[in-house]
């Protein structure tokens, strides 16, 4: 009798753990990702990392909608699209959040440091904006390099130091801000962003709002 031939088992499936094994360790990597993530305070970072995650699995993005910072800019930008606002005011992103600022005499009379009244419009819509985001607002008071003759104010560390302090007290007074969330500083002519000839003078006089990435 003819004894019956055991097949050998197929070992064509015998690396199918080691893949799932892998899958199980990718899976825990990306968890301590998100940990590591959900305790960073950098916002920015944050949703950087969770996207190029996404993008490493092979999928969308982890967390697909716009930062907080870019929310603020986007409405400062329709603002002043819709108000026709775009040739006056400037509006940056830089390292230290969105900043806005407008050249010239926008702001203020020739050595006063009052508010126009025409510009609290612009400052209002600027107020809700802050009011919808939890971020620390820094307010700069720039003059041109020149020294005029001002009575109120000896020098222009003084006239640039009062007008960043006036927009600070308008948000607070006006529009119900907390106090702890602003900071008004001056540099006088000392922190142009245009060369120190006489066509950039109105240039450099400014008043700076940034909307600062730092978190209250």
């Amino acid at each position: 009798m003819a004894r019956k031939q055991v097949e050998e088992p197929h070992d064509e499936d015998a690396g199918v753990w080691l893949m799932t094994l892998a899958d199980m360790f990718s899976l825990l990597l990306c968890f301590f990702i998100m940990l590591f993530a959900l305790t960073y305070k950098d916002e920015e970072k944050y949703v950087g990392m969770l996207t190029k995650m996404g993008d490493a699995l092979g999928g969308k993005s982890q967390l697909e909608k716009k930062s907080g910072l870019d929310m603020v800019s986007e409405n400062m930008q329709k603002f002043l699209k819709d108000n026709n606002l775009l040739m006056q005011v400037n509006l940056t992103s830089d390292s230290r959040g969105v900043s806005l600022y407008a050249e010239g005499d926008m702001f203020f009379d020739p050595g006063s440091a009052d508010l126009k009244p025409d510009i609290k419009r612009l400052l209002r819509r600027i107020a809700e904006i802050i009011k919808s985001t939890p971020y620390r607002v820094i307010v700069e008071g720039h003059t041109d390099d020149t020294q005029g003759t001002m009575d109120k104010y000896p020098s222009n560390w003084e006239l640039s130091s009062a007008r960043a302090s006036s927009v600070v007290r308008y948000f607070i007074d006006e529009e119900g801000i907390e106090p702890y969330r602003f900071s008004a500083e001056g540099y006088a002519g000392f922190k142009p962003k245009y060369a120190l000839i006489p066509e950039n003078r109105s240039k450099n006089r400014r008043v700076e709002i940034i909307v600062s990435r730092e978190k209250m």
